[in-house]
């Protein structure tokens, strides 16, 4: 039972969850995405990766390794070269904070994350801004400092043969 206002209560049924508020949303949208790149360095595929964008023109991307890529064509492109390299013991990338604000349509999450020990385990800031089209939030944005640690990692799988 849930109390009202006045006095009453209201009986709410069994598995009832409430509406997630923005920042939940927001939020659970960021975790969509490192969810999807642990995803990519485990080398399960692309498809939360696709999921967690918006496809449109506007989109950008900065990786730890790279400058920058402007539209979703170059920016689909850059994940799936950084797909070529994962593998099943190549996981284990999470994140370790997270800051969330929300504008509107528009959101940005700031995070901190660290990346698989294969892929250099080095601690990145992140800045990921999202947008709400058609009800749904998804990232439009995302950045990560450069890691000198996950170049070297890259390099080496590289000297591997990936």
């Amino acid at each position: 039972m849930t109390p009202e206002p006045n006095g009453g209560t209201i009986k709410v049924a069994k598995g009832f969850r409430p509406m997630p508020t923005e920042e939940e949303a927001v939020r659970a949208a960021t975790l969509k995405l490192y969810d999807a790149i642990e995803d990519m360095a485990a080398g399960r595929g692309l498809e939360r990766m696709f999921d967690a964008w918006h496809h449109i023109d506007d989109t950008s991307t900065g990786h730890p390794i790279d400058n920058w890529t402007v539209g979703w064509e170059s920016v689909w492109t850059t994940w799936q070269a950084s797909a070529v390299f994962g593998r099943a013991d190549r996981g284990g990338g999470k994140v370790l904070s997270m800051h969330v604000f929300v504008h509107g349509d528009s959101a940005h999450a700031l995070t901190t994350f660290k990346a698989a020990p294969a892929w250099g385990g080095g601690v990145m800031a992140c800045t990921n801004v999202l947008r709400k089209l058609d009800g749904h939030w998804k990232v439009v944005h995302h950045h990560a400092d450069k890691s000198p640690e996950m170049a070297a990692a890259l390099e080496a799988m590289l000297d591997a043969g990936g």
